[in-house]
């Protein structure tokens, strides 16, 4: 398997991982992991029964649905960790996982740092995205965070418990004004992933975002057209959480060639979902 990393500055790095590729490459994703080996007190429990012992979960259907020439997607939320030493424990984990993986930063990823860094950390099967693109076998992997944006809304398919307090897409205008500006610089930084796919690339092209870049209704937004201009056939996300239990398995979908994976791992009972089986 051949792992080519592209971004400014470092366009002629490789890495080659000495495996064997028997048949087709699957890929599967699994988003916001949550996870706190190397923090104390973060447990994940306090949010609910199906969150207890949650690890588990995940290393269990993991073992069972992913081999080692897989390649899982894990679009952020990763680690409680604030910083990437504490986060190290949570890496190794999933380092030692069946498969590839392919991490790109959520909103609560607060250990991570520069890609140099990252790099140093994260070994020879774990890879970042960040502002830049990732070959493999030729399919190539790009995307940003992204924000939250007026564009478009969530609410209708969130079941928000009153008792958490006042739902978080109830916001201030300053609070407004302050997510269009973090979600224009995300906007920029996937623009950036973009430019650095190879010039005449010819394989599949599959994004990674944290947050959704469209509404369950699918209408186009800034975000997802930028995603479908570079020819994206596969949009991966997660982020959201207490999803109501009538919507699950039939939110997001297809739209304009695209098809966007919800992945958020308590909406997909922990289990990597198939996104792409590949020749």
């Amino acid at each position: 398997m051949k792992i080519t990393l592209l971004a400014e500055g470092i366009s002629d790095a490789f890495v080659q991982v000495p495996m064997l590729h028997f048949g087709p490459m699957r890929i599967f994703c699994l988003s916001d992991p949550h996870l706190s080996f190397g923090v104390v007190g973060k447990e994940m429990d306090r949010f609910g029964p199906q969150w207890v012992n949650h690890p588990n979960k995940i290393l269990q259907a993991w073992n069972e649905r992913v081999s080692s020439d897989d390649i899982v997607l894990v679009p952020g939320d990763i680690s409680w960790a604030k910083k990437l030493s504490q986060a190290q424990a949570d890496l190794n984990w999933l380092s030692d996982l069946p498969g590839q993986k392919i991490l790109l930063r959520g909103n609560h990823d607060y250990w991570w740092e520069s890609l140099t860094k990252m790099r140093q950390a994260l070994g020879t099967r774990l890879h970042a995205i960040q502002n830049n693109a990732i070959v493999i076998n030729n399919v190539v992997f790009f995307g940003s965070r992204l924000w939250d944006s007026t564009e478009y809304s969530v609410e209708e398919i969130i079941d928000w418990d009153p008792a958490k307090g006042r739902m978080p897409v109830a916001k201030s205008k300053q609070e407004i004004l302050d997510q269009e500006e973090r979600y224009n610089r995300e906007l920029q930084r996937l623009k950036l992933s973009i430019e650095n796919i190879p010039t005449g690339f010819t394989g599949p092209r599959i994004a990674l975002c944290h947050y959704p870049p469209l509404g369950n209704q699918l209408k186009p937004t800034r975000a997802s057209k930028l995603l479908e201009a570079a020819g994206a056939s596969h949009v991966v996300f997660g982020h959201l959480h207490s999803i109501k239990e009538e919507l699950r398995g039939k939110l997001f979908g297809e739209a304009r060639g695209v098809k966007y994976h919800l992945a958020s791992c308590d909406y997909i009972d922990f289990k990597p979902i198939l996104v792409a089986e590949l020749c």
